[in-house]
Parts: structure tokens; sequence; C-alpha cells
């Protein structure tokens, strides 16, 4: 059990560190396939992901696989508020390529530091892909480009086929756009190597706008234990109940990309890549051909948010951070000031805070609520909780505060 508490206040100290440092100048990205969320699966993976996006904090989460609005709303107010109240999500649109399509990409963004200002889409012969436009909360308001795409699935020259001709259609909507424009395409690609059409197609460097790889790995990725750090499908070995819908064979493809215009790779611009911030999110680079959260794929990312990736999907998500010269003018006045202590807390937690809500709540990483308290004693007894990771919700203001019960 002391290991184990140990283990719980490390995985707390990473939440907080990681929150911490989403600096001001910085702009967090995630893409990622959320399985048919959330009809995938017969269970709710609602605290799963939101332990996930908590753990990362990105600023802009584009997903593909989302079945409805009304899944929609439920990551933004249930999820994404509260981590953070001023995210916002771009219009759900159905799919324009195929009217019947149950599967859908969809971005949320961080409104104190990005403005949408446009959205469309390209249509394919299989799938819309998603095109947002945002200004930079910043003094020159620079544009950033982003699409959420996913490309047909499968291997066989007919569906390689459908993968280049949807990355034609995205080349022109590319070529519409100014050459200096900053431009993020990320989603699922269901590529298997990058010597297929789709990907030179991208990388062509005499196109209007290239895309350039973030992780530059190319190679044959599929099944190939030499890319193992950047696999991301599947997170699964076996596909047995309650997990009938996930693909399983474990970690072994490459399906997961983020990839930029030139422009963002020179540091000399005004917003540009972060070198070596790229990441298969969850992935230690041991996995190969097995589970996520197999305790033998132990590493910088613990085993709790793997058991929660384990959860969510059968992809992983890819992250990145992109550097911007000037800071953004964030809006901190919205944000109740709400301080829990001590974190660690051994039979009390106390808070201070300026406005009171009317209930303080403490929620397992399931979901589950275990205590409710009154917000003006000022503190809450958590003796009977057992040791572990928990989150205290302040009813009213929309945030949900990370506490480890020693």
């Amino acid at each position: 059990m002391k290991n184990t508490s140990y283990a719980l206040i490390f995985s707390w100290f990473f939440l907080v560190l990681t929150l911490s440092a989403h600096a001001q100048d910085s702009l967090r990205i995630m893409s990622y396939n959320l399985l048919m969320y959330p009809g995938g699966t017969s269970y709710s993976r609602q605290a799963d992901l939101q332990y996930v996006l908590q753990s990362y904090a990105p600023d802009i989460l584009g997903v593909c696989e989302l079945e409805t609005e009304q899944a929609a709303d439920d990551i933004l107010t249930g999820i994404l508020q509260n981590i953070n109240p001023d995210f916002r999500r771009g219009r759900f649109e159905m799919d324009h390529s195929n009217p019947n399509g149950t599967l859908h990409q969809l971005i949320f963004y961080n409104y104190a530091k990005l403005e949408l200002v446009r959205q469309g889409y390209v249509t394919t012969q299989v799938r819309d892909i998603n095109h947002y436009t945002f200004r930079l909360r910043t003094a020159t308001g620079d544009t950033l480009d982003v699409y959420e795409l996913h490309l047909k699935a499968s291997g066989g020259t007919t569906n390689e086929q459908k993968r280049h001709n949807m990355i034609l259609r995205l080349e022109q909507s590319l070529d519409s756009l100014p050459a200096s424009r900053y431009v993020i395409v990320m989603g699922d690609f269901n590529l298997y190597s990058s010597s297929e059409a789709a990907y030179t197609e991208m990388t062509d460097p005499n196109h209007h706008i290239p895309l350039y790889d973030a992780a530059n790995r190319p190679g044959s990725w599929h099944n190939n234990s030499a890319y193992a750090d950047v696999h991301t499908q599947s997170t699964h070995r076996n596909n047995n109940a309650p997990y009938d819908n996930f693909v399983g064979g474990g970690l072994d493809d490459r399906f997961d990309l983020i990839m930029l215009s030139g422009n963002l790779l020179d540091d000399t611009q005004s917003l540009h890549y972060r070198t070596g911030s790229f990441m298969a999110y969850g992935n230690n680079g041991n996995c190969f051909n097995g589970n996520i959260n197999d305790s033998s794929c132990s590493g910088t990312f613990s085993q709790t948010l793997r058991n929660h990736l384990f959860e969510v999907s059968d992809h992983l998500p890819v992250v990145l951070t992109l550097v911007s010269t000037q800071n953004f003018a964030v809006n901190t006045t919205r944000i109740p000031q709400i301080r829990i202590f001590p974190n660690p807390a051994g039979e009390y937690v106390y808070w201070q805070s300026e406005a009171i809500p009317g209930q303080v709540e403490i929620y397992a990483p399931t979901g589950q609520k275990v205590l409710q308290c009154k917000a003006q004693a000022e503190k809450c007894y958590i003796g009977r909780l057992k040791p572990g990771l928990y989150y205290v919700h302040f009813q009213g203001t929309g945030l949900a505060i990370p506490l480890v019960k020693r």
C-alpha cells in the first residue's frame, strides 16, 4: 500500500506540473480517435476520457469518430469545461460526403487563446475533412488553419487509392490559402507506411503548402518494432467483451499523425513547433504488439494514465506543442480562485475561496461521487476514503481540482 500511495502522489505531482507548465506562450495540440464515441462501448468512458484530457490539458483538441452532437456537448460541458471553463467547440457538422455516415470529426478549443473565425469542410468520396481557421489572441493576431481528418481505413490498393484521393481534395483546399499561412493537418490517416501515395502527396516539396510529419519518422510502420514508440493503434491485444468494437492485435500501427506547414518548423517564426514535443501520448516505446496498460510497458507515462487510455479507445492520442513568441491575452477573471490544502491530504481537506458555492463534492476517477460537504465549513472529513486520486468539484464553478488522499 505504501508503494501504491507514493505512485499516486507522484502521478498527482506530474498532473499538477503538467497543468502549471501550460504557459501563456504555448498552444498544446491533441488529436484523438475516440472509437465510435460514445456508443462504441457498453460502459461510460467519460471519466476515463476526462482523466486523459486533464493529464495533458490541450488548447486544441481534434477528435475523430464522434457519433452525435449530444456527444459533442457532453465532452464540452461534462469534461472540458470542468477542466477549463474557457473551452468552446466548433459547429457540429453531419457528414456531407456520406449522409449516412455516423462518425464525425470536430474541434474543441481554448477560447481564451483562440478565436474561431471560420469553419468549413472538404468533401471527398469517403467522408468530410473538417477545416477550422483560428485567430490567435496575441498582439499580431496570427492565423492558424487546422484540418481534422479521418482517411479511409484498411490495407489494399483500392483503399490506398481512396486515401490518396482524399488527400488530393485536401491539397485543393490548401492551394486556396496564402502560402504563408500556419497549417496543421491531423487525425487518423490509416497509413501503413510513408511510401503510400497519400503521404508522398502531402509531403511533396513542390506543393503550394507542403506538409511535414511532426514526428519526422518516415518508413514502413506496420508491425515494425523499430517504430514502437510512435505506434498509436491498437491499445488492445484482444477485443473480447466488453471491448467488442476495439481492434485487437496490440500496438503495431502508426495511424495517427500531426502534419505541419514548413513555417511552423522555423523557430524564428512568431508561431512554431517546439522541437521534440510530438508524442504518441501514453506510449512508453516498449509495448510492441501489447496492451497499452501491460505492466511491462512502464516508463514516463504512468500505469494509471495507461489504464484510462486502455478504456477510452483502441487509438492513442497524438500531441505536440506550438510556441508563440508573444503572450496570449488570457482573461483569467472568469476563473474562480479556489485553493485546496493540504494536498496530499490526510483526514481533512480545506479550501479557501472568495466566493463559496453551495456544495463541495468529491469524486473518484470513475466518476462516482464519494462525499458531499458544505462549502461554508471550508473543510471536509476524508479520513474514511481509501488512499488514491480524487477530484474536488465546486458546484457552480466548473472546477474539478485533483486531490490525493494519503
